[in-house]
């Protein structure tokens, strides 16, 4: 099989595993949410390219030349479009404004151009440069586009990541059992993308041309990752109630204003509140989480605690920094262990199985109970019954 029987066979499968995959995520989602945003990501960075060469591996030159300004832009759009995603996941509020369209001016700028530099060829030149019709390779413009892909993914990636770090953080001291569990392949994606992206451009500026089949066969990869990724949450992931937009959005706000995170140890320092008085406030937290077993909802937030027991959701959060030396999430899930063990032991007598313990604590599935209970023991529950039966 020559080389362009190679390219031509690797894009069309790719291109023919990609669309159905993507209708398949699409169809499982009913066209919402992130996962057929970032479904629609994937399609925009290996599509144009695949459809260029294959025009370009059939000797349909004319096409693969109208298509190449599409192409040759299409990476562009990509680092915007993650960015955009990671907003939509997080971010209630969060919508396209007429603003957002000057992430997509790099692009456009170079379809313009691209385009313009096409028509100028004269028809005898058209044809030998078809061979360089999607990465504008050996000119001006394509070093140029290069150095604008190396740009946005440094910069769009330091925020993407920035910003994800904080959301976590936030989520931590907020948040029990977050809606974070229904989307913990956000930030996997992201990774994954942007490792994928950094390995295309690495492997065509040391042998060129490997972008015409390794790009597509990578997308595919990922495209599979996520439908695996949304087909897991579904199964595994118990869909509680999520809190009501405007609480989410009013979260968000507060994250929003304080993503600047101070130690908590500081804090406490600048606060009017003393440490003796942050004292008694976890006290009282920790009372109450024992004594209503609150943390068995596994919606619990960081603000229904406050509102329980008349505490701001400032000082409450100060408190259990400070004092108990924990996020708002660790201190839950500990009680959710700690409530596990006893379930566990009973397991035989009682026929419990670990999703219905992974429930009755609090947990929104059996795979971040054991995580939680894994982090909290050092031990797997298999493990720790072993341990407990030796003792």
């Amino acid at each position: 099989m020559g080389y362009d029987n190679l390219v031509l066979t690797v894009n069309a499968v790719s291109v023919i595993i990609l669309l159905m995959l993507a209708l398949l995520l699409c169809f499982a989602t009913r066209s919402r949410g992130e996962s057929s945003y970032a479904a629609l990501i994937i399609v925009l960075s290996a599509v144009p390219a695949a459809a260029g060469n294959i025009f370009r591996s059939l000797g349909l030159h004319e096409a693969a030349l109208l298509l190449a300004p599409v192409a040759f832009a299409a990476d562009l759009v990509l680092m915007p479009l993650l960015w955009s995603l990671v907003h939509r996941a997080f971010n209630p509020r969060y919508r396209f404004t007429p603003w957002s369209l000057l992430h997509f001016l790099p692009a456009l700028l170079m379809l313009v151009l691209f385009g313009a530099s096409i028509s100028a060829l004269p028809p005898e030149q058209r044809n030998g440069f078809v061979h360089h019709a999607t990465t504008g390779g050996g000119t001006r413009l394509g070093t140029a586009r290069i150095l604008v892909l190396l740009l946005q993914l440094v910069g769009y990636l330091y925020v993407i990541f920035s910003y994800l770090h904080k959301v976590k953080h936030y989520i931590r001291e907020h948040y029990s059992e977050p809606e974070l569990a229904r989307k913990v392949w956000v930030p996997r994606f992201v990774t994954l993308f942007a490792a994928v992206f950094v390995a295309v451009v690495v492997c065509d500026s040391f042998w060129p041309h490997t972008d015409a089949w390794l790009l597509q066969l990578l997308t595919v990869i990922i495209m599979g990752y996520l439908l695996y990724a949304e087909l897991d949450t579904a199964l595994t992931v118990r869909h509680y109630p999520l809190p009501a937009p405007e609480e989410m959005a009013e979260a968000e706000e507060e994250f929003i204003a304080t993503e600047v995170h101070t130690p908590p140890q500081a804090e406490a320092g600048n606060s009017k509140v003393d440490m003796g008085q942050l004292a008694l406030y976890a006290r009282q937290v920790a009372e109450y989480l024992e004594s209503s077993e609150a943390y068995t909802n596994p919606n619990l937030s960081l603000k229904d605690v406050a509102k329980a027991t008349g505490l701001s959701s400032k000082n409450l959060s100060r408190a259990i920094n400070a004092i108990l030396e924990k996020s708002f999430f660790d201190l839950v899930n500990g009680l959710r262990v700690e409530k596990s063990k006893g379930l566990l032991l009973a397991k035989k007598e009682r026929g419990y199985t670990l999703d219905t313990i992974a429930e009755e604590c609090g947990f929104n599935s059996r795979f971040t109970f054991n995580a939680a209970f894994k982090r909290a023991t050092g031990l797997t529950t298999s493990e720790w019954l072993k341990s407990t039966k030796a003792v």
